[in-house]
């Protein structure tokens, strides 16, 4: 693990190394660097140079931050792009994550040349949705309830260390400041990323899962989100809010093609 040391915290990252194309990840709110741990061995195996980043306040980056969400996400990212200075690069993000992706990718098209997003969260959460999202994320039992729901997010193929994945996650959170972290990532706007949709110029590719729980109709959220972004759609049928993990060979074969591919 290495730390990019920033003005207001570090960041946490691994790196695989090499000269292969760089790939950059972030996974989503509430979850740490490891959530890419199936796929990066097969994009590394493909001849990628891999990095996997923690939010800040999760995972390893440092807990106490004054502010989290969609514009400090983009920002930290390209401080990490940046530092790496082996672009520019593909960016992967998950469910909240790739709000920040496309805000960079629009601020910062130098550093950015593809775009994964998957089970991407592009609209705000409701009003209510966020009154329970705090209700939940408050108190010494919110880790307990995430990583009870967290275990559901994996209903096609869960992975042999799913409860090893679940209570690390509920240790994280064992942390008030963390705590805080997740809570307010979570619950972060969205405002202002919609302008800036159109702004985005890279190949992008909208990833979801079938049978995601997040969303009422995943396939008509993914057609959304990929019309929306002049991206392509892939679902992968029977999987959940994390169809990298349930199906990380399936989704390999999509991501590495996704790479090969022309930019023209």
């Amino acid at each position: 693990m290495e730390h990019l040391d920033l003005r207001e915290g570090a960041i946490a990252f691994d790196d695989s190394g090499g000269d292969g194309s760089l790939v950059v990840m972030i996974p989503g709110a509430g979850d740490v660097r490891e959530e890419y741990r199936y796929l990066v061995p097969e994009l590394v195996a493909a001849g990628a140079r891999v990095v996997t980043a923690d939010l800040r306040g999760h995972g390893g980056s440092s807990a106490a931050w004054p502010s989290y969400g969609m514009q400090e996400t983009a920002s930290d990212l390209v401080a990490l792009l940046e530092h790496l200075d082996a672009g520019p690069a593909t960016v992967v993000a998950t469910s909240f994550a790739p709000t920040a992706a496309l805000w960079a990718a629009s601020d910062r098209p130098d550093l950015i040349n593809r775009l994964v997003l998957i089970s991407a969260h592009l609209e705000p959460p409701s009003r209510w949705e966020r009154a329970a999202l705090r209700s939940m994320m408050r108190g010494p039992f919110a880790g307990k309830l995430w990583a009870s729901q967290f275990r559901k997010w994996h209903p096609a193929s869960p992975p042999a260390d799913l409860d090893e994945q679940a209570t690390r996650l509920a240790k994280m959170m064992a942390d008030p400041d963390r705590r805080e972290a997740v809570r307010d990532t979570l619950t972060a706007h969205r405002d202002g990323l919609e302008e800036r949709l159109g702004r985005v110029d890279v190949p992008t590719l909208v990833l979801m899962g079938g049978a995601d729980s997040h969303f009422a109709d995943p396939d008509a959220e993914g057609a959304s989100i990929a019309a929306r972004t002049g991206g392509v759609l892939h679902v992968v049928p029977d999987a959940g809010h994390y169809p990298h993990v349930e199906f990380p060979s399936q989704v390999a074969t999509v991501v590495t093609g996704f790479l090969t591919q022309s930019s023209s």
